[in-house]
């Protein structure tokens, strides 16, 4: 007979059960049965044991299993023989707590048992291939006759269907079905927690308010089925921009807001707010059509608040965002700024109205040939001319720009104003504009370039477009697309910043670059530093290696410029030659054209002969202490630092 078979009881006939009436019949029955039962109970425990419906082992007193039934062993995924003497901890999910530090204790009368057989209720576990299980777990001590505990019957009942049904209730109450980000009815949950933790630790909770620009034309235009779609591609890249302890939400319609615990300040809040905000640089694809997005947000902070008056806070600053038809903007709740902040907010909207009130001004800084210093070309840097506050760099707007999304407009602004002044200059100049990573990524650039060189005139070998290395790097198939249209027609393009970036060979090859420019931070270096030295020639030797035109930026000195004509750089630019300045006069252009040499011809390679004498040309004086000012930067329009001042101190 096996474990699992019935266990037979057999009676001598001469005590089998008498009729009713018999004398002594019912009473005598009872008692010879359980003395049989009590005579074969280890035959008849192991039989109930084996057969019993639900999952048990039996444990001894310090938790390790002695011996598993068939259910127990099919509900872990475990062999009779891998369980036994096995502690059952083994069982323990890994994301759980230690049952040890439970602090649980035997109840009155129980023997001292290892804490993982006092979990009565419900808990998690983890079966042999890793996927997880509930069950609802008890405990029985088997004693001895005398009352001494042998071991533990351990029972599991599975109760995993239950559960996962009770969760997935529970996501569908507080998750949107269409995107699958936590809904409005989460957000108070949510928002609470991050209150009262924020109070604790000192620091404040930020609210991020997006409302999706014209979203309800797509939805008119594209049908309801696009505009889903669209949703929940925003809602995906919304997902993968928010920190970990940040909470991303759908308010309903094309309204999202996001929680952003543990902030510190407002410029925290707004760096994630651009963060999200960059999600839409690139289009979207609905239908095998592109679609570019901007969203308008609104932000506040806080920490000493109720959790509706946060939300009404950034609802309000999102209501001003929105205001007079205006898209692709950020306002602040006011009672969260201070008084830098109001300045700030109002140097931006100062901005949005300078295009209109033409106070944007163009500067020029020339490109020379390092050799004799014949000038090549010159690259455009923006300039406000702020009506109360004087003229302005790049630095003191760009982020004031960036923060309302008007950086395509003033890169628009700028592409074109260079063009209508470079068709004045001498045929063999050329003017280098700056284009942002955005700019470049929307749709309809290839157009607005070929718009800029047909209005002016300006043969498009006459212009060069300089991007950042990252911008050639990640670009997305659209802008090199884009990229590709502008280059076939002749504009040709630069990398700026060269060697700064991820990796300088791979953005080579992505797109068709013509020229790249060695950042100034190396050059600064170049004379001093020998480890920088030898990477700047070997940048030098890389460019030439691959054919193209290589200028070095922010040279200073005659010390630098000696260095890079020695080791082969043929083009230059920095205050050694020339500061940003308004557009040259008819005069200086006539006398720079006087030693004018095709460019083509005087950036090639270098001969290795020594050089003739450079020619003097009028230039401004090389300041003794260039400390005072910022020579980090030529004024590139791209989101850096830039130098503050714009004269020799002793021009006046």
């Amino acid at each position: 007979m096996t474990m699992g078979d019935a266990v037979p009881v057999s009676l001598p006939a001469s005590e089998m059960p008498r009729s009713p009436g018999t004398p002594g019949g019912t009473a005598g029955q009872r008692l010879r049965a359980i003395d049989t039962l009590l005579a074969d109970r280890g035959q008849l425990f192991q039989a109930l044991f084996l057969a019993a419906p639900i999952a048990k082992a039996l444990v001894d007193l310090d938790g390790h299993v002695l011996v598993a039934n068939p259910r127990m062993c099919a509900l872990t995924g475990r062999t009779p023989e891998s369980l036994s003497g096995r502690h059952i901890d083994l069982l323990a999910h890994p994301d759980d707590p230690p049952v040890g530090d439970l602090g649980l204790e035997p109840a009155p009368g129980e023997p001292a048992l290892d804490p993982n057989l006092l979990l009565d209720g419900e808990r998690r576990l983890r079966r042999s291939d890793g996927s997880e299980l509930w069950v609802v777990q008890s405990h029985e001590v088997v004693r001895q006759n005398n009352g001494t505990p042998q071991f533990v019957v351990l029972s599991m009942v599975d109760v995993t269907d239950r559960r996962r049904a009770e969760e997935d209730a529970v996501r569908r109450a507080y998750t949107d079905p269409l995107t699958g980000l936590p809904n409005r009815r989460a957000l108070t949950d949510r928002l609470r927690h991050a209150v009262a933790l924020s109070r604790r630790r000192g620091l404040q909770v930020g609210l991020v308010h997006l409302n999706i620009d014209r979203f309800q034309a797509v939805n008119e235009a594209m049908g309801h089925e696009a505009g889903d779609l669209l949703l929940s591609q925003f809602a995906d890249r919304l997902r993968w921009s928010t920190r970990v302890e940040d909470t991303a939400v759908r308010l309903g319609a094309d309204e999202f807001l996001v929680v952003a615990e543990d902030v510190e300040d407002l410029d925290g809040l707004r760096a994630l707010a651009d963060r999200l905000l960059s999600v839409l640089d690139e289009p979207f694809v609905v239908h095998d059509r592109e679609l570019t997005l901007s969203a308008s947000v609104g932000l506040t902070l806080g920490s000493d608040m109720t959790p509706d008056d946060l939300l009404r806070q950034a609802h309000s600053a999102l209501v001003r965002a929105k205001a007079d038809g205006q898209r692709a903007r950020i306002e602040v709740h006011e009672g969260a700024l201070t008084r830098d902040e109001v300045d700030a907010l109002q140097l931006e909207t100062d901005l949005r109205h300078a295009l209109d009130n033409d106070e944007l001004r163009l500067f020029y800084q020339p490109i020379v040939h390092l050799a004799d210093e014949t000038l090549l070309g010159y690259e455009a840097l923006i300039r406000w001319q702020h009506p109360t506050r004087g003229l302005l760099p790049p630095g003191a707007f760009l982020e004031a720009a960036e923060n309302n999304r008007l950086t395509s407009k003033l890169g628009a602004w700028v592409l074109r104003r260079a063009c209508l002044d470079a068709v004045t200059w001498p045929e063999d100049l050329r003017v280098h504009v700056n284009i942002s990573a955005r700019h470049l990524a929307e749709e309809g650039f290839s157009e607005l370039v070929a718009a800029a060189l047909e209005e002016s005139g300006l043969p498009p070998h006459r212009l060069e477009l300089e991007i950042t290395e990252s911008t050639a790097l990640f670009a997305a198939e659209a802008t090199l697309h884009a990229v590709a249209v502008v280059t076939d027609a002749g504009v040709t393009l630069a990398l700026d910043d060269f060697g700064t970036g991820y990796s300088a060979i791979t953005a080579l090859h992505r797109l068709p670059i013509h020229t790249v420019k060695i950042d100034r931070s190396f050059v600064a270096d170049v004379v001093t530093e020998p480890s920088t030295a030898a990477l700047v020639h070997g940048l030098l030797q890389l460019g030439r290696g691959m054919g193209l035109q290589v200028i070095a930026e922010g040279i200073e000195d005659l010390e630098q410029a000696d260095w890079l004509l020695r080791h082969g750089c043929a083009m230059a630019q920095g205050y050694a030659f020339g500061r940003p300045a308004p557009l040259p006069s008819p005069a200086e252009v006539l006398m720079s054209e006087a030693t004018q040499a095709p460019v083509e011809d005087v950036a090639g390679p270098l001969l290795p002969e020594p050089p003739a004498p450079p020619v003097e040309l009028p230039r401004p004086r090389i300041p003794s202490t260039p400390e005072a000012h910022d020579l980090h930067d030529t004024g590139s329009f791209a989101a850096r630092s830039l130098f503050d001042e714009l004269a020799d101190p002793d021009d006046d």
